[in-house]
C-alpha cells in the first residue's frame, strides 16, 4: 500500500509563477508516465504558494487542469494592473510620518486606508476569475482530495496559523511558532496568504487581520507532515544562486537603498529549508539505527511512549526537493531591462522597473524579481520551472509512484 503523497509549496511573490511550471511537468508528464493522473493526496502553500496550492486542490479531480489554470493566470498578468499604487494609501503613509492631526486621520479612515501601497483588487479580481475554491469541499468530501493547508501570519500577535481542511476527523494542534486551526477555505485565506506586508494590505478572516504566511512559515512541510503526507514534494523558489565573482560586487552594493530593499524582502522570506531538511534526515537515521538495533517494532514502541508523554510522534517522509537552476535575481533584472517588457508595458509603473533594473542586477535583481507581476516574466519562470523538473523526472516519478522511500531526504515530527 502506497503512502500519502504531498505538494509544499513555498512563498516569494511574483516568484510564484516558478511553482506553476514545477507542477505542470509534476502533473501532466510525471502523473502520465506512472499512469496516475492525480499523484498527490495532500497540499499546502504559503504566500504565493497558496494561490498555487488552492489551484491545484481545486481541480484535484483533474490536477493537470488546475496547474494549467495556475500557469495562465501567471502569464496573463499585467504589471500596470497588479501594482497599482493605492493614493490614498501613499498619503496615508506621508501624513502619519509628519504626525497628522486626529481630524485628517478620521478621514483617512473614513477613505477605507488599509495598509498597503499597492491595490488588492486586480489580484482578488484574478482569483475570482480563475479559481473556483468552492470546490475544494466536493473533492475532500468525495475522498478526491486528503487535506488541504494555507498558513497566513496572525497581525496581532504574529504567531503563524495554518488554516487546514482534512477529509478524516483532525483537531487544531500547536506547532513551532503558530496554530493549525480547521477552516472552509476561501479566497479571503488565500489573499490574506499572500498579503505582503506593507506592499499590500492585510485581510480579514473570521474578524482577524492576517497577512503573508512566509513571514513565520516559508516552506509549509510541518502541516503537510501533520497531515499525513509520508512522501513530500517541496517547490522553493527562493533558491540562492551566485558566483565567487558576485561577492565582491554584493559587496560594494550594500550601501544602496536599492539592494537593501530586495535583501528587505528576502529577510522577511526567510528560508529555512535547509535546516528542515537536515532535521527530517538527522531523524530518519535515528529512526533506521533504532530498527536496526532494536528490531523492526521500534518505531512503534517509541510513538507509544511519546504518545504517553504527550508529544507528536515520528515518522520517515521521504522528501524531494526542487529549486531553480538560474540565478532569478538577473534573470529579472534582464528581463525589467529588456525589450518585452517594454512591448507589454508603458505606464509609470514599468518606466520604474526599467530605472531600476539599469542599476543592475546585483543591486535591484532581488526586488525586482519580487515585484515583477508581470506575465512575460511570469512565461519565463514557468519554463524554467517546467526544465528544472524535467532534469528530475526520474526521482519524481520514484516519489510519487512510491518506488522510492528516501528519494532524498526523510523524517519529521508532526508538528
Amino acid at each position: 500500500m502506497t503512502t500519502s503523497a504531498g505538494i509544499v509549496l513555498a512563498g516569494a511573490a511574483a516568484l510564484g509563477a516558478y511553482e506553476a511550471g514545477v507542477l505542470c511537468h509534476v502533473l501532466g508528464a510525471v502523473a502520465r508516465d506512472i499512469g496516475r493522473p492525480r499523484v498527490f493526496d495532500i497540499v499546502s502553500g504559503t504566500s504565493a504558494g497558496a494561490i498555487n496550492a488552492a489551484a491545484i486542490a481545486a481541480f484535484a479531480d483533474d490536477p493537470a487542469v488546475g496547474a494549467a489554470r495556475a500557469c495562465d493566470a501567471w502569464s496573463g498578468l499585467r504589471l500596470g494592473q497588479v501594482l497599482r499604487p493605492s493614493a490614498l494609501e501613499i498619503v496615508r503613509y506621508a501624513l502619519e510620518a509628519t504626525d497628522v492631526t486626529s481630524r485628517l486621520a478620521r478621514a483617512l479612515k473614513t477613505g477605507r486606508a488599509r495598509g498597503g501601497l499597492l491595490d488588492p483588487r486586480p489580484i482578488a479580481k484574478l482569483l475570482e476569475d480563475v479559481l473556483p475554491i468552492e470546490r475544494i469541499e466536493a473533492h475532500l468530501t468525495s475522498g478526491v482530495l486528503g487535506a488541504v493547508a494555507i498558513s497566513a501570519t496572525h497581525v496581532a500577535s504574529g504567531r503563524s496559523t495554518v488554516f487546514y481542511r482534512s477529509a478524516r476527523p483532525l483537531p487544531p494542534w500547536q506547532g513551532e511558532g503558530g496554530i493549525a486551526v480547521p477552516a472552509t477555505l476561501t479566497r479571503e485565506h488565500v489573499m490574506a496568504s499572500a498579503a505582503i506586508p506593507l506592499l499590500f494590505p492585510p485581510v480579514t478572516v473570521d474578524g482577524d487581520l492576517y497577512c503573508d504566511g512566509g513571514l513565520r512559515q516559508l516552506v509549509p512541510m510541518s502541516p503537510s507532515i501533520h497531515l499525513g503526507a509520508r512522501r513530500l514534494l517541496v517547490i522553493n523558489p527562493l533558491a540562492p544562486v551566485g558566483s565567487a565573482q558576485d561577492e565582491q560586487a554584493r559587496r560594494e552594493a550594500s550601501s544602496s537603498p536599492l539592494y537593501l530593499a530586495g535583501k528587505a524582502l528576502n529577510a522577511l522570506f526567510v528560508d529555512r529549508t535547509e535546516a528542515d531538511l537536515a532535521r527530517l534526515e538527522h531523524l530518519s537515521a535515528v529512526l533506521r539505527a533504532g530498527r536496526h538495533r532494536y528490531g523492526p517494532a521500534f518505531e512503534a514502541d517509541l510513538n507509544a511512549e511519546l504518545a504517553r508523554g504527550g508529544h507528536a510522534p515520528l515518522h520517515e517522509v521521504a522528501a524531494l526537493r526542487i529549486e531553480p537552476s538560474a540565478d532569478l535575481a538577473r534573470l529579472a533584472a534582464e528581463y525589467a531591462g529588456g525589450g518585452e517588457l517594454a512591448r507589454r508595458e508603458r505606464g509609470v509603473v514599468a518606466s520604474v522597473m526599467r530605472c531600476l533594473a539599469e542599476a543592475g542586477a546585483t543591486r535591484s535583481g532581488d526586488l525586482l524579481s519580487y515585484l515583477l507581476f508581470d506575465g512575460g516574466f511570469a512565461t519565463e519562470l514557468i519554463a524554467l520551472g517546467k526544465a528544472d523538473a524535467r532534469r528530475q523526472h526520474e526521482e519524481l516519478c520514484a516519489l510519487f509512484d512510491g518506488a522510492v522511500t528516501r528519494p532524498r531526504s526523510s523524517t519529521a515530527t508532526a508538528c
